[in-house]
């Protein structure tokens, strides 16, 4: 078994510096997601990388052989340990890039400031452009005319901190581009620190698709901007997905996989004395199409403690691990170790697979096995 893509980007969170977030990234990927399906794919563009948090998704926009290009300063040399002390932002960059997308043959870099460049030099041929660079008036103006200019008609431009108090000049640059160029980009989507924009003339009407593939997802009631409604989004996107089955071109609604694995506890009920530690027997059933490896700090069966009404009392607890790799269809018993609370009480133990460092099963939408506990 190995991490999906959005599963291994989810833990580069914690190791790669910068504002971006992860749910932003969700959100590029579903309307990207939903361009593509109608033949809207192309070249991509981001301005302002800074250590490529968020030139990792972009890179995943790109149509079929299609290519990227970064814009950025990379003017200062970094100074913390913990984010590579000695290197330049470019080769920081371009490290944190070489861990997602080997080789790099298809991204062009640029050292400069994004305000120098003349849209007539590039084709027009971009379908996505992320734009993250200097956040007074001027700059995203230009930034503005820049990126919608080499845009396709279709294409979608993300524009970072519009509504950000502490950099009111990205608001005030978008009005002025709103105001100077009118009918140019229509504002679709708002969410995490992000507004998503349509280049105009536009065949597809992305928001109504987005409620057609994406009807699941939670979103805000839909509000006017630059007189056009918009989706607002604010609860997390991640918890609307499938980490493991999702890949950047396709997002797999939680539970929509099956079940990768069932559990069947030998008892449904069972008994113990306060702290007691007990055993029971759990029929563990690979139904997925991948084999599950052996070995402590691999796979491992454990519970979740409820309270009686399913409330969450711990979410982890000892594992267990499996007694041998099971391919696809195969069973095996698992004497599951349990510890009773020091409460007395009546309780709930959801039986699941942890895979370490990776997932719980349920957090997938796999079903959790069942088993009523008391404590005497």
């Amino acid at each position: 078994m190995t991490p999906s893509f959005l599963q291994t980007y989810l833990q580069a969170f914690h190791r790669i510096d910068g504002w971006f977030s992860y749910d932003a990234s969700l959100l590029f990927l579903a309307y990207a997601q939903l361009n593509a399906g109608h033949g809207i794919s192309g070249d991509v563009l981001e301005i302002g990388v800074y250590q490529g948090l968020s030139a990792i998704t972009v890179a995943h926009l790109r149509g079929a052989g299609r290519r990227m290009i970064a814009i950025d300063m990379f003017e200062t040399r970094v100074t913390d340990a913990a984010y590579g002390s000695g290197e330049t932002y470019r080769q920081l960059f371009e490290n944190n890039m070489r861990a997602f997308h080997e080789p790099l043959d298809f991204l062009d870099i640029v050292t400069g400031a994004s305000g120098e460049l003349k849209a007539a030099d590039f084709p027009r041929t971009f379908s996505f452009c992320h734009v993250d660079g200097g956040h007074s008036p001027q700059e995203t103006f230009a930034d503005l005319i820049f990126a919608s200019e080499i845009l396709i008609p279709g294409g979608i431009l993300a524009l970072d901190d519009y509504f950000n108090p502490q950099y009111p000049g990205v608001c005030e640059g978008a009005i002025q581009f709103m105001q100077q160029r009118a009918g140019i980009l229509k504002p679709v989507a708002i969410g995490y620190n992000k507004v998503l924009f349509q280049k105009l003339p536009a065949q597809l009407d992305l928001n109504a698709e987005f409620l057609k593939v994406f009807a699941y997802v939670p979103r805000l009631e839909s509000a006017p901007m630059w007189d056009t409604p918009v989706h607002l989004f604010g609860v997390p996107f991640r918890y609307a997905f499938d980490l493991y089955a999702s890949t950047p071109q396709g997002l797999i609604q939680l539970g929509s996989a099956g079940a990768r694995a069932t559990f069947a506890p030998q008892r449904s009920q069972l008994s113990a004395r306060a702290g007691e530690s007990i055993t029971v027997s759990v029929a563990v059933k690979n139904t997925s199409q991948e084999t599950f490896p052996e070995g402590k700090n691999v796979l491992g069966l454990s519970y979740h403690l409820l309270s009686a009404e399913g409330q969450t009392i711990q979410h982890d607890n000892a594992r267990t691990p499996l007694p041998s790799s099971l391919l696809p269809g195969q069973q095996a018993q698992v004497e599951l170790k349990i510890e009773a609370p020091a409460a007395k009480g009546r309780y709930q133990l959801e039986i699941d697979l942890v895979w370490e460092g990776v997932m719980w099963f349920k957090d997938v939408g796999n079903p959790p096995g069942l088993i009523h506990l008391e404590v005497k």
